[in-house]
């Protein structure tokens, strides 16, 4: 019924940078010949089926945390109940030229995180607060830890989500890194850093690199790296990510810059050898 509901709807139709133009514009692709397509330009009508597909998904995801919801409510347990509504990817559907996950880009990477805390926990801060602080699935066990009064390990990398809720942001992250091994294609390999308004991309097979103005572009239409005046700003951008991905050796990080790597790695130096 959610397929039907959007029938009629004049979906918006992906928006393409020069860049991603530049890059994919000549691949021509259809979902109907190629379920697995990837990038490239597909025909007006799939596009809008896809769409719609995809709002219809997201609505019916929408009408059943409502019944869970209700069901809490009717048993009285709704401020009893710690609710974080969340995703592990989205989809690009056709922004940049490009489908399905496993981008860097917004479309792919950046997904929702809804926190709504019971009554119960005594939290005196105002509900419906929009936060911009950068937050990651790697938060979501250590929030319900706090929630249930628990310790969090050392070893976690995570961070409890209820403190930017509860005001305590000094030490909160500044800088998120986000990765991906090889996949799609050959090039597709890529390790990025975002603070929240600039996002940098480096892909380490080919050693191209992009640097996107989020609050300016937050389809990420403009690629500053291809800008020289933007070079002292990507430069400070690639340091950063030098300094971040130094300490995994020489297969990154080679008489001070990063390496343009010969094959796809897909284990870390520490990754179990057994």
């Amino acid at each position: 019924h959610w397929l039907d509901h959007y029938d009629d709807v004049a979906f918006p139709m992906p928006k393409v940078g020069a860049w991603a133009q530049g890059k994919f514009g000549s691949e021509q692709d259809s979902l109907e010949k190629n379920p697995n397509a990837t990038r490239g330009c597909f025909p007006d009508a799939e596009i809008k089926a896809s769409r719609q597909a995809y709002y219809a998904c997201i609505s019916h995801v929408d009408e059943q945390v409502g019944r869970v919801l209700q069901a809490l409510k009717e048993r009285g347990e709704l401020q009893n109940t710690l609710i974080l509504f969340t995703c592990d990817h989205g989809d690009m559907m056709g922004d940049n030229q490009l489908w399905r996950k496993c981008y860097a880009y917004e479309g792919s990477a950046r997904i929702p995180m809804i926190v709504r805390w019971p009554d119960s926990l005594g939290l005196s801060a105002p509900r419906g607060q929009v936060l911009r602080h950068l937050v990651e699935l790697r938060d979501v066990l250590p929030t319900f830890l706090d929630a249930a009064g628990m310790a969090q390990p050392d070893t976690m990398d995570g961070m409890s989500m209820l403190d930017p809720i509860r005001g305590r942001t000094r030490s909160w992250r500044k800088i998120l890194d986000l990765e991906h091994a090889q996949i799609y294609w050959q090039g597709n390999s890529w390790i990025a850093l975002t603070d929240g308004r600039y996002k940098y991309i480096y892909f380490t097979l080919t050693g191209e690199q992009q640097l996107f103005d989020l609050d300016q572009d937050p389809h990420e239409l403009e690629n500053l790296a291809d800008d020289d005046r933007h070079a002292p700003l990507v430069g400070q951008w690639r340091k950063r990510m030098i300094e971040h991905v130094s300490i995994r050796g020489e297969a990154w990080v080679k008489d001070g810059d990063l390496t343009i790597q010969k094959k796809a790695m897909y284990h870390g130096p520490n990754f179990p050898k057994t």
